[in-house]
């Protein structure tokens, strides 16, 4: 009993906490972003694949707000805090992960990408390795021919925790660059590895333009 009511604890808590965290350090940051006219088929309804790797999650998760874009979260209870603070953003989820429910859970976003939804993806989540593209994003945009728009983000004053993705956390004043690099469209008939190869390539590159921005 004991247990459950600190389960239930901290799950009210945890979410909460990491929401309110989220909303003042983006607050603090005086966000540059470059590249907006690379959105504009997205802005006449057209679906796309939005990318960042997970460790540069934190600011392009508020920025990205209240456009309806899907996600893919893990059924774990870790996926529920932040599923809980993606709804409070606005963000559609559907959720999955590698062992419990992954593929129908993508066989579900392929559909709703179809309907028109846009989703919003770190493809080097959730537990890495770091920088390298999954295959399940190639599977994304191999079924569905939407374009994968890249995302890079840098910050000049930040903490990295020592998690796996080396997480970026703003900190009080700092200033920080978000780009959003041209649509891309992976070359269906090349191997799946190179193109997995040509997504990570795209996403060093706006990550690279970000710092030399900053």
């Amino acid at each position: 009993m004991k247990k459950r009511i600190s389960d239930n604890i901290k799950l009210f808590l945890y979410p909460a906490l990491f929401y309110l965290l989220n909303l003042a350090s983006n607050w603090w940051t005086r966000l540059e972003v470059y590249g907006k006219e690379n959105l504009k088929d997205i802005s006449d309804g057209k679906p796309a694949l939005f990318a960042v790797w997970h460790g540069k999650l934190w600011i392009p998760l508020f920025y990205f707000r209240g456009q309806n874009y899907l996600v893919l979260a893990s059924s774990s209870r870790d996926g529920e805090y932040i599923s809980r603070v993606l709804r409070k953003y606005g963000y559609q989820l559907i959720r999955g992960s590698s062992s419990r429910g992954g593929g129908r859970a993508l066989l579900s976003l392929v559909r709703r990408i179809r309907e028109g939804d846009s989703v919003f993806i770190t493809p080097d989540g959730p537990t890495g390795p770091i920088h390298k593209v999954k295959p399940g994003t190639i599977y994304l945009q191999e079924k569905t021919g939407v374009p994968i728009i890249p995302v890079g983000v840098a910050i000049e004053r930040k903490k990295t925790f020592a998690s796996w993705d080396r997480l970026n956390f703003p900190l009080p004043g700092t200033r920080a660059t978000l780009v959003i690099g041209e649509q891309l469209i992976l070359p269906a008939d090349r191997p799946r590895e190179e193109r997995l190869l040509i997504m990570e390539e795209a996403l060093n590159r706006v990550e690279k333009k970000a710092a030399e921005l900053l």
